[in-house]
């Protein structure tokens, strides 16, 4: 696939590279039964239970995208809703046991892919990518 013509090189490579990682990500997650936004869901209910608007903040989606994948983790028994304490009107969304041991499961191919993704960077150049990437992102 080639790079997006956006007028600029910097910022076609910069798309190109996170398409390419998100693509790659999802591609192999989905061979164990998850997408890389579910992937990060569960991950993010790792750190403790969330609301949906929580959840779609966090993982920069729309909350009716929220909705369809706490949907999908639910009927896989992954996740459950449960009312919030104080307030009737947040659902808060739960990691269950299934959910924690399909996040365990995945989680050690999901850091190979990582790693796979940038194997052909050296600690200096990786350490010089994340100072540019925050300087673009700010």
């Amino acid at each position: 696939m080639g790079r997006p013509q956006t007028g600029n090189e910097v910022v076609d490579a910069v798309l190109a590279a996170g398409h390419r990682l998100r693509r790659s990500m999802d591609t192999g997650l989905r061979a164990s039964g998850l997408s890389l936004p579910t992937f990060k869901l569960l991950g993010e209910l790792s750190r403790g239970e969330r609301s949906m608007r929580e959840l779609s903040d966090v993982l920069h989606v729309s909350p009716r995208t929220v909705t369809d994948m706490v949907d999908g983790l639910v009927n896989r028994g992954q996740v459950e809703r449960r009312p919030h304490p104080t307030d009737r009107r947040v659902t808060l969304i739960q990691l269950t046991g299934t959910g924690a041991k399909t996040l365990a499961e995945i989680s050690s191919g999901a850091d190979g892919l990582r790693d796979q993704a940038i194997a052909g960077l050296s600690p200096t150049e990786r350490t010089t990518l994340i100072g540019l990437l925050d300087r673009i992102a700010t």
